[in-house]
């Protein structure tokens, strides 16, 4: 079973991500890694490797964007289709074609997610929002 403490890290990766803040991404994710058994692991691996190779994108260092995703793909490929509500399969289509292309015009790949946790990542952004306000 999932600890909601790593849960909620999971979840604000993904959020991170598909706003396009990978390195904050990665480090909500590292968090997920380093709690997770080894038979995840390499899934969050995968996940952190591919934010890291958006974030050289957004550097503009297309080789560390090829180097980090080559490393990725292949964690990413031994969960695909589906790991922890996470279309991986999905991820992996995008992130080939955006790594092929070097970037634009391929569209900047994003997180899609099984319903059950869309619906988790909609109440996390929700309680954020509602913290926020109270702050």
């Amino acid at each position: 079973m999932v600890r909601q403490a790593s849960m909620d890290h999971y979840l604000e990766g993904i959020r991170l991500f598909n706003a396009g803040e990978y390195w904050h991404a990665h480090e909500q994710w590292e968090i997920c890694w380093l709690a997770s058994a080894q038979s995840e692991a390499m899934f969050y691996k995968g996940i952190i490797q591919a934010a890291a190779a958006l974030e050289k994108w957004k550097r503009g260092q297309p080789r560390g964007m090829r180097l980090n995703y080559v490393k990725s793909r292949p964690k990413l490929a031994a969960f695909s289709p589906w790991m922890r509500g996470l279309h991986v399969a999905a991820l992996i289509t995008a992130m080939d074609q955006f790594v092929l292309n070097g970037g634009p015009p391929a569209p900047v790949p994003r997180i899609t997610l099984d319903p059950p946790t869309a619906a988790a990542l909609a109440a996390h952004i929700r309680s954020l929002e509602a913290a926020s306000r109270h702050v």
